[in-house]
């Protein structure tokens, strides 16, 4: 006979004690990169139609953050400390001595 694991509980608290701060839905640090990218796009335009692109942007931000609210800091560091090598393809992975 075979036993089943048990599903560990999952404890709303900590997921609200580990949750990152949050605007309209997104972590803050996306929240932010939102904005700035729609400044930027505004300065070069110099049209106030831009400010519009918020809604798209940031239901694809949303979008993305409703599985796991971490996904802008897992990117953040996969990418800051393990930058794409120009070698991986041939190796299957990340060589930095050939």
């Amino acid at each position: 006979m075979i036993r089943q694991q048990a599903k560990p509980r999952l404890d709303p608290l900590v997921g609200g004690l580990t949750r990152p701060p949050m605007m309209l839905g997104v972590p803050y640090v996306l929240f932010v990169m939102e904005w700035c990218v729609i400044v930027l796009i505004f300065i070069n335009t110099k049209n106030l139609l831009m400010f519009l692109l918020f809604a798209p942007i940031h239901g694809l931000a949303y979008v993305l953050t409703v599985r796991d609210n971490r996904f802008v800091d897992i990117l953040l560091v996969r990418y800051g400390k393990c930058p794409i090598t120009r070698n991986h393809r041939f190796w299957g992975g990340d060589s930095y001595k050939p």
